[in-house]
């Protein structure tokens, strides 16, 4: 397949995607030297997250014509369920000593946004603002598993669940599918794509930067 839309919009979030890499949560969980207090945050900002996602994916599903697309994204709904229960248990037992935050106005805006494009918008954009979550995950997981810090680094489970090649598999199926999709609308829908796909990857740094920060509510 020629992968003419998605190279073209991922080509537009380059810049943003070497701010990802280079923002101050990523380069101290690769040294293994993030605080635990931001890290206890930042997962229970993750579950809210993946909770919301999971549903949304579970909701694409059911509109995709194709069956076996249908049931890649139910599949990937049910992971994204398993990574949560997963990465819950081994961490944010682990953290136990720091109290549960509320969720933040990021994630909050992060959610809503999914929510808000699924409820009123064609499946097309639909696909490609669950995409970056997809894309962007994998690009952090593989960098940090060339530069991260493996000596006892107490966020190696974490940086092994979204590098590697299993969860790239299910990264370039998500690919192919929306890509498949892209080719089929019009130009128009491709352009709103574009945009959605572009918004939720600034959506991706601003969560990774309120999970450094802690963000609260500010009244």
């Amino acid at each position: 397949m020629n992968y003419k839309w998605f190279l073209k919009t991922v080509d537009l979030v380059h810049p943003l995607m070497n701010q990802i890499k280079n923002h101050a949560f990523i380069k101290e969980l690769s040294e293994g030297t993030l605080s635990a207090e931001q890290f206890h945050f930042y997962m229970y900002q993750d579950s809210f997250y993946l909770s919301i996602y999971g549903k949304v994916l579970g909701n694409i599903a059911t509109q995709l014509k194709d069956p076996y697309h249908s049931l890649d994204y139910m599949s990937f709904a049910n992971g994204t369920i398993e990574v949560e229960k997963d990465l819950h248990k081994e961490f944010i037992t682990q953290l136990k000593g720091f109290k549960a935050p509320e969720k933040s106005p990021t994630c909050s805006l992060y959610t809503g946004f999914l929510t808000e494009v699924y409820q009123y918008d064609s499946i097309e954009v639909s696909l490609s603002a669950v995409l970056p979550c997809f894309w962007i995950y994998k690009e952090v997981g593989d960098y940090l598993l060339s530069i991260a810090n493996t000596n006892n680094n107490p966020y190696q489970k974490w940086i092994d669940t979204y590098g590697g090649e299993d969860f790239s598999k299910s990264v370039d199926r998500a690919i192919e599918i929306t890509e498949y999709y892209a080719q089929n609308t019009t130009p128009k829908v491709r352009e709103e794509m574009t945009q959605a796909f572009l918004k939720t990857a600034q959506l991706e740094w601003m969560f990774w930067d309120s999970a450094y920060r802690k963000e609260k509510w500010p009244v």
